[in-house]
């Protein structure tokens, strides 16, 4: 966050938006997963913004322990302005260049449950809208989209399953009683968008084969014990993949999508690229406990999320203040689902007026028209 000299919170304007200095191609990212000292190193390409005038790196930080800097392999001359890493003597011309970034963080203490955290004894990360820079230093915006390649590795005993955005590449074990996984994303994506989920959870999987003939893995986790209430929610995700690719011609772009569910999340859920997470509330369900709106909310919020694939990932905002935009837009996709499901003409109309309620009700004054 940026905050005014007397500490008090920056005000930020649409009009004073201004394209950032360099690009972020390519980020090459590996975990070491510890609860008191996760290393965390970061490489990227960047290249300069030719459309932008010349200026210093800013990189976004907070509560990092930065151990190394180097461009092109060699050690290199950085400040510290407040929160940012600031880099000055880098590559002149339009080349691309590779800057790499050591550092450590204690996501155990992380209580703001921003960037990587830890909660019964599992990492999770929440990154919308500015919790990546609690990660590793970067550009911290929605309209630097870059390739992600992440490599996570941690104790199997502890963290026997590690999830990342993308496609799994590669897996298996190392010394120690380690293990590792790698995860490529093929789709450039803000940071916002990232996810790493790590510890001892449990899969209901679901294969699935789109209408252009593409397999693809769906599959929910859940910590053990909750596996038989997430029934209902793997049936609400093939329904929102198949509505999308038939509805708009949308189809799941990932050879796997993935929902993790936990009680440890300070969002509803969130729409990170091919790995979504979840508070339980809109995952766990069944007969014995949930009422019907509990059934009908869990529809709705996995069929928003999925959706959030095409708007709002594959196609994003340039600043926060476009938010509306993306949520707006997807809102609308998954009320058009739910009614869809609806069935019958008149539930339909049942479903709309009482979307219509919920907008009225929850919308801003300033909104009501």
């Amino acid at each position: 966050m940026l905050l005014s000299r007397d500490g008090q919170p920056a005000v930020i304007r649409r009009e004073d938006y201004a394209p950032p200095t360099y690009w972020i191609d390519s980020v090459e990212l590996t975990f070491d997963l510890d609860p008191a000292k996760t290393r965390v190193l970061n490489r990227m390409t960047l290249r300069r913004n030719a459309a932008a005038p010349a200026g210093p790196l800013r990189l976004d930080g907070e509560e990092l322990n930065l151990a190394r800097v180097l461009v092109d392999g060699q050690g290199t001359s950085f400040k510290m302005e407040g929160a940012q890493l600031v880099l000055e003597n880098l590559p002149e011309g339009d080349a691309p260049f590779t800057l790499e970034i050591f550092t450590t963080c204690c996501p155990a203490k992380n209580t703001k449950l921003m960037g990587l955290y830890v909660s019964n004894d599992s990492f999770f990360t929440q990154c919308e809208a500015e919790g990546f820079r609690r990660i590793t230093y970067f550009l911290d915006r929605p309209d630097v989209m870059a390739s992600y390649s992440v490599l996570l590795r941690a104790d199997k005993a502890q963290y026997p399953v590690l999830l990342s955005n993308g496609n799994l590449v590669e897996h298996g074990d190392l010394e120690g009683g380690r293990h590792f996984a790698k995860w490529v994303d093929p789709h450039r994506k803000p940071c916002y968008l990232f996810a790493l989920v790590a510890g001892k959870l449990v899969a209901r999987e679901q294969r699935i084969t789109a209408r252009a003939g593409t397999d693809h893995l769906l599959q929910v986790f859940v910590r053990p014990g909750d596996l038989d209430k997430t029934e209902h929610a793997m049936n609400s995700l093939m329904a929102s993949v198949a509505w999308d690719e038939a509805r708009f011609g949308l189809p799941l772009d990932l050879e796997r999508f993935m929902i993790v569910a936990t009680s440890d999340f300070n969002m509803g859920a969130m729409e990170n690229k091919g790995l979504n997470i979840f508070n339980t509330k809109y995952v766990l369900a069944n007969q014995s406990t949930a009422t019907d709106t509990d059934y009908a909310n869990i529809e709705s919020v996995v069929g928003h999320e999925y959706f959030h694939n095409w708007t709002g990932n594959r196609v994003t905002c340039r600043d926060w203040f476009q938010l509306s935009l993306k949520e707006g837009l997807t809102v609308f996709r998954d009320q058009e689902f739910s009614q869809d499901l609806a069935g019958e003409a008149s539930a339909r109309a049942v479903k709309r007026i009482e979307d219509v309620r919920v907008l009225r009700t929850a919308q801003f004054p300033e909104d009501a028209g």
